[in-house]
C-alpha cells in the first residue's frame, strides 16, 4: 500500500498536479512585503492562492510585453504599471485579461484560471491568506524574457478571440433555470436600488477554514453582485449608508446562510468529499413601508471529484450565485436575459 501511494504521488507530483516541499521556484519571503500607491503609477497586486491541482508549476505574471514577476504555490506579489490600458496574461497565454488601470489607485487580482479584480476589502484578506511575498529568480527573470518573445503573440490573440462577454459567472442557462423558479415580484415602480451591506449568518463560519474568504465573502458577493447588475437596470444605486425611505426606494438585503470554502485536495481525492457551498437569503423590502416584497434563496454547491472537482470551488459559486442575484433584479425591472445556448 505506501508502494502504491508513493507511485501516485511520484505521478501526480511529475504532471504538476501537487507542488513539491523544497522545489519552490520563486525567493519567496514569508515577512509581508508591501508598497505604497503613487501618483504617477497603478499598484497592481497579484495574488496566487494555495490550490492542490497545478501546484507544482510556476506561473510567469506579465503586463504587455513586461515580465511582473514569478508566483509558486501559496504566494503574492506587486507591480506598478504606467496608467492606461494593458494586457495582463501568464506564460499559460490563453490566460489573459485587458485591463484599464488608474494612476494612484491599487488594484488586486487573485490569479488563477483566469484574472479575477478583487475589491480592497478581499484583495487584503487573500494576501492575508497565502504565505509567502515572491520575487523572481535570476532565471525566472531569463525564462520570463524567454516567454514574452515565443507567447506574447499568443496571448494578444487569444485576448482578440474573446467573445464580447463580461459576465463571470459559468453554464448561464442552468443560471436562467434557477431564476425562473424563484417567486416573481415587479419592481417597475421602484427606480432606486439600496444595497445594505451583506451580512455573514452561517452560525458556523468562525469554524470554517481559509478564515480569510470566509470574513472577506459579504462585501466580495456584494460588488458581484452590483458588477453583474451593471448601471443599466435601476435608476439609481446606492452602496454605503443607511438607506432612504423614499418612495420609490426598494432594498437588497442578503444573509449568507452557509459558505463553506471545502477543500480541492478532498475532492480530488474522493468525488463528494471537501464540497464547497454557498446559501443565501435575499430579501427585497420597501425602503417606505418596511414590507418585504419578495424572498428566494440561492444557492450553489461544487462537488465533483478528480482533476475537475479540484479546479473549480467556492469562487466560481460566488460568481454564479451574485449573476444569478442579478438577472433576478434586471428580470424584476424588466429587463429579460438573452436567449441562450444550452450548456
Amino acid at each position: 500500500m505506501r508502494t502504491v501511494r508513493f507511485m501516485i504521488a511520484a505521478a501526480m507530483l511529475a504532471l504538476g498536479l501537487i507542488a513539491p516541499s523544497n522545489a519552490l521556484g520563486a525567493n519567496r519571503n514569508p515577512d509581508k512585503q508591501f508598497a505604497e500607491p503613487r501618483a504617477d503609477a497603478a499598484l497592481v497586486y497579484l495574488i496566487r492562492e494555495k490550490r492542490f491541482v497545478g501546484g507544482g508549476r510556476t506561473m510567469f505574471v506579465f503586463s504587455d510585453q513586461t515580465f511582473l514577476g514569478a508566483l509558486d504555490y501559496d504566494s503574492y506579489t506587486f507591480a506598478y504599471l504606467p496608467p492606461g490600458k494593458h494586457l495582463l496574461w501568464l506564460n499559460w497565454a490563453k490566460i489573459n485579461t485587458e485591463v484599464d488601470l488608474e494612476a494612484g489607485k491599487t488594484y488586486y487580482y487573485a490569479i488563477w484560471a483566469t484574472f479575477d479584480a478583487l475589491d480592497e476589502a478581499s484583495g487584503k484578506a487573500y494576501i492575508g491568506g497565502v504565505s509567502a511575498h515572491a520575487t523572481p529568480t535570476e532565471r525566472e527573470v531569463a525564462k520570463g524574457a524567454e516567454h514574452i518573445a515565443e507567447r506574447y503573440g499568443k496571448a494578444v490573440a487569444s485576448a482578440g478571440a474573446k467573445p464580447d462577454e463580461t459576465t463571470k459567472a459559468t453554464a448561464l442557462r442552468r443560471r436562467a433555470e434557477h431564476v425562473a423558479r424563484w417567486p416573481k415580484v415587479d419592481l417597475a415602480a421602484y427606480p432606486a436600488l439600496c444595497v445594505e451591506p451583506f451580512v455573514m449568518a452561517d452560525p458556523k463560519a468562525e469554524q470554517k477554514k481559509k478564515q480569510y474568504l470566509v470574513d472577506s465573502a459579504p462585501q466580495r458577493l456584494a460588488e458581484l453582485v452590483l458588477e453583474e447588475l451593471g448601471p443599466s437596470a435601476f435608476a439609481s444605486i446606492q452602496k454605503s449608508g443607511p438607506c432612504s425611505n423614499a418612495a420609490d426606494t426598494v432594498v437588497l438585503r442578503v444573509h449568507i446562510t452557509q459558505y463553506k470554502p471545502g477543500s480541492d485536495t478532498a475532492r480530488f481525492m474522493v468525488a463528494g468529499a471537501g464540497s464547497a457551498q454557498i446559501e443565501m437569503q435575499v430579501s427585497l423590502v420597501s425602503a417606505q413601508s418596511g414590507q418585504t416584497l419578495v424572498q428566494f434563496q440561492p444557492k450553489g454547491t461544487w462537488a465533483w471529484g478528480g482533476a475537475l472537482g479540484a479546479a473549480k470551488g467556492i469562487s466560481d459559486l460566488e460568481k454564479n450565485v451574485a449573476y444569478e442575484v442579478a438577472a433576478y433584479l434586471k428580470q424584476a425591472r424588466g429587463q429579460p436575459l438573452p436567449d441562450l445556448a444550452p450548456d
